[in-house]
């Protein structure tokens, strides 16, 4: 056996493992991704922009979604961005292990309305004082009332 040609072989795997590992950490890096757990709310998201005649394409804007733990007091969502990932939709784990299902839609929607459709926090309320939108900050004086009975409002509000 030729010894030079095994250890000439074995450089060229070395540096071919190498590289592929780079290519396939650098795809990881720019690919979209969306937890198993949030695909649900980012169909149903889909679902409801496409009912008031607003396209979402998660590819266009570069949306991925991820459980995750946040530890920053009082926040259960977040819209972040970055170069590699310009628009990542951040649900905390905790929050999420607890919420019910209308609460899950309501912060995954109000965190797409942010990623998705580039809108802003607005506190404002109506008569009752309840929030008139989904994009609440949560800390105006306004009371959130996210229910069977609100969510086609509050819906047609978020998409218009």
């Amino acid at each position: 056996m030729n010894l030079s040609f095994t250890k000439n072989t074995a450089h060229w795997v070395l540096i071919l493992s190498v590289m592929i590992g780079s290519w396939a950490c650098n795809k990881d890096e720019t690919e979209l991704f969306v937890a198993a757990p949030l695909q649900e709310y980012f169909d149903r998201f889909q679902v409801e922009g496409a009912a008031r005649n607003v396209t979402v394409d998660y590819t266009a804007s570069r949306v991925s979604g991820y459980l995750r733990i946040i530890t920053r007091s009082g926040v259960i969502g977040q819209c972040a961005h970055s170069d590699t990932k310009p628009n990542t939709v951040i649900i905390d784990q905790i929050y999420w292990n607890t919420a019910t299902d209308l609460e899950k839609e309501f912060v995954v929607f109000h965190e797409l309305g942010h990623c998705v459709l580039n809108r802003e926090h607005l506190d404002q309320a109506d008569n009752m004082g309840n929030c008139t939108s989904i994009m609440t900050s949560g800390t105006g004086s306004c009371h959130i009332d996210y229910t069977v009975t609100t969510r086609k409002a509050l819906l047609d509000e978020l998409f218009n």
